[in-house]
């Protein structure tokens, strides 16, 4: 992936126009796809900018916008093509920054487990979840590829640590958050501390996030601050789920991960309006179905599988 991201800075400093925004598009793109992509990239850009080793050796295989002799324009089209990074390899054997710890952990199904970190920062994975966690030198990362995560985070000023998911980032030096990476959006619940939250494009200046505040992000970008419900930071640790005007599409993914079989919603856009309110006892979904036609306009059906689906009263 590394060798990717180093093709894509390569093209994008290759001199010709059309390469160059070819290559943004491609690489926004690239980076959407798969949250490794962008701890790829910030790699690459490490190499780049700090080792001319590797610069010189990519240099080498730009041709100059002055020079379009057929030798320099196949050239170009193996760099446009990908063929650069075959001979990259090599060079980045040990070159890169490698992590001092990492860490892959999951959770099964109605499992909430905490971990003590390298660092002492203590880190909990609600149930259904998957995490990816790196220590380097100057920096410390954690992926929240599935679920959600709590951390309570060891002041470093001199290594800070960034959460990521597919739809934004937080930086942090030392604080108290959660990190929902659930239903195509991320929600950042702030306990104490300050932390800076970016969308999934993460530009500009980010928002400054106090505590007390949530704010919650989607392809689309960041949504607007606002207050979280009292008793939310401990609610899940402690077994509970608990909603404040939570978008249905939300509460189903929580729930879901309580559940040997999903809670399946109607592809109406009418769901995605529809918002819950409640405390419930994360073991017992049951309740939860229960309630949901008593608050909302939806049917629930049982099906013979177990799975339950939900549906807008005005479809049939």
């Amino acid at each position: 992936m590394v060798e990717r991201a180093l093709t894509y800075l390569a093209r994008m400093t290759s001199g010709d126009t059309g390469t160059q925004d070819k290559a943004r598009r491609q690489l926004t793109t690239w980076l959407a796809r798969d949250i490794r992509h962008q701890a790829a990239w910030r790699q690459a850009e490490t190499l780049w900018s700090s080792d001319s080793s590797v610069t010189q050796a990519l240099q080498a295989y730009l041709p100059r916008p002055q020079a379009a002799t057929p030798g320099r324009r196949a050239l170009l089209r193996a760099v446009a093509g990908g063929g650069l990074a075959l001979g990259l390899g090599w060079l980045l054997r040990g070159q890169g920054p490698q992590p001092q710890h990492r860490l892959d952990i999951h959770t099964a199904k109605r499992e909430v487990r905490p971990f003590t970190l390298p660092d002492g920062s203590l880190l909990t994975l609600d149930a259904d979840s998957h995490a990816v966690v790196a220590y380097y030198r100057k920096l410390r990362e954690i992926l929240v590829v599935q679920g959600r995560v709590s951390l309570d985070v060891r002041p470093d000023p001199d290594r800070p640590l960034v959460a990521r998911a597919r739809w934004g980032t937080v930086r942090v030096v030392g604080t108290a958050f959660s990190l929902s990476a659930r239903a195509d959006a991320m929600q950042v619940s702030l306990e104490r501390g300050l932390v800076r939250v970016w969308g999934p494009d993460a530009s500009g200046e980010g928002v400054l996030l106090r505590p007390g505040e949530t704010i919650r992000a989607t392809q689309a970008g960041l949504e607007a601050v606002h207050d979280t419900p009292a008793g939310m930071h401990d609610a899940w640790r402690q077994g509970w789920l608990v909603f404040d005007a939570t978008p249905l599409t939300d509460a189903v993914a929580q729930w879901n991960a309580w559940r040997d079989q999903p809670i399946l919603l109607a592809a109406d856009p009418a769901m995605r309006a529809m918002r819950v309110t409640g405390s419930f006892p994360a073991r017992d979904p049951a309740r939860f179905l229960a309630v949901l036609p008593d608050v909302l306009p939806v049917s629930v059906e049982a099906l013979a599988d177990g799975r339950a689906r939900v549906r807008p009263l005005a479809q049939k």
